[in-house]
């Protein structure tokens, strides 16, 4: 099954942004070796701080198939203080891929549909008056609806369409701009989400009925940032980690993929398939390093990037190694002072493929500011 256009970045208006932006976004990537889905995004980053208010913030992102924004009322009910109110909905950003031991299972991936409301309170302050701190509690109601694929086996049972009511807190100090490429960040923030599935019956195959959980919990962390050495070298180290309770296949962690734009924290592995390992609890390092791809050049650089992995895995979908490896190394060329495009390649050490290990990745990103 090949994947539709994926909506923007989920939880793209989970964080309060003070700069205006339209940027376009484009992204496609797609295994060399295996039998993984192709997929992608194209979105529309709409974002306006100080909108027909002073205190007034929204965010939109347009998708081809999908909708959100966010509306949030800065110094309310006192300075330090917001409140939002989020509205997003459309077809495919609930999809569920299955993996197995390297193996795309088609006849177990489904197509996800459906709309959320989102109600959130920022507790907002400055360390140093530099530094941005934002506490975060956020509430989510979800409708979710199921649909077969193309390829998804009659006899396969899907889960059953329902409401999921989700809220999370958490802090943040720091973050890192919506951007291809950042310069300069800084992050650290921790976080607690417990879901409510209202309708939890069992889904697939008749022989091998998956229970689904009624309520689930999840908390994680990241850590890291961004650094220019030069005018010319930017670093980049993330350490991530989650562990979960009571998860299955639909709301454990998924690693895989290079896809920057997939979710406010992504969980990227260069060289394997998007969302291929199932993690109950892990721990993720990104390690990147961007320089000219020859002497003089501002507008090619190399970046070459290390990815490595500890994981504890959803039963029933154990790789044969815990630890996973990936590297990965992009071209990315500033066409015009508004417009990036990057062409990347990744190698998964430790993907399973057949009866060997190494997966192949190639990815294009384009980056549009208006």
């Amino acid at each position: 099954m090949v994947a539709g256009i994926l909506a923007g970045p989920a939880g793209a208006a989970a964080q309060i942004d003070p700069e205006p932006r339209a940027n376009l976004e484009l992204g496609v990537e797609g295994p060399l070796r295996g039998d993984g889905n192709t997929s992608g995004y194209a979105f529309f980053l709409w974002n306006r701080p100080h909108f027909v208010d002073e205190d007034l913030y929204l965010r939109i992102v347009f998708a081809p198939t999908y909708l959100t924004g966010d509306l949030v009322r800065d110094r309310w009910p006192a300075e330090g203080h917001a409140v939002g109110i989020g509205l997003g909905g459309g077809l495919f950003p609930y999809n569920v891929e299955e993996f197995r031991l390297g193996d795309h299972k088609t006849r177990e991936s489904f197509w996800g549909h459906g709309g959320e409301a989102t109600f959130s309170y920022y507790r907002r302050l400055k360390v140093l008056d530099v530094l941005p701190v934002e506490g975060q509690l956020r509430l989510r109601p979800q409708y979710v609806v199921y649909e077969r694929a193309g390829d998804t086996a009659r006899a396969f049972r899907l889960p059953a369409d329902t409401a999921i009511y989700a809220g999370r807190v958490g802090v943040r100090v720091g973050g890192e701009p919506p951007e291809l490429l950042p310069e300069l960040a800084l992050e650290l923030s921790l976080w607690y989400e417990a879901s409510y599935r209202q309708t939890a019956e069992t889904y697939g195959f008749p022989e091998s009925p998956v229970a689904t959980p009624q309520r689930t919990q999840q908390a994680w962390g990241r850590l890291g940032g961004i650094y220019s050495v030069t005018k010319t070298q930017t670093a980049r180290a993330f350490l991530t980690a989650g562990t979960t309770w009571d998860a299955d296949r639909l709301t454990s962690y998924r690693l895989g993929s290079a896809l920057p734009f997939r979710r406010e924290f992504p969980l990227v592995l260069h060289g394997y398939y998007l969302d291929e390992v199932f993690a109950q609890r892990f721990w993720l390092l990104n390690l990147s390093y961007r320089f000219p791809a020859w002497p003089g050049t501002e507008r090619v650089r190399l970046q070459l990037s290390f990815d490595y992995a500890r994981v504890n895995y959803l039963p029933g979908h154990v790789l044969p190694r815990r630890a996973l490896r990936g590297v990965g190394a992009d071209l990315t060329a500033a066409l015009t002072d508004r417009l990036t495009l990057i062409l990347g390649y990744g190698y998964g050490l430790d993907a399973p493929r057949g009866h060997a290990f190494g997966g192949h990745e190639v990815n294009t990103l384009l980056e549009f500011k208006f």
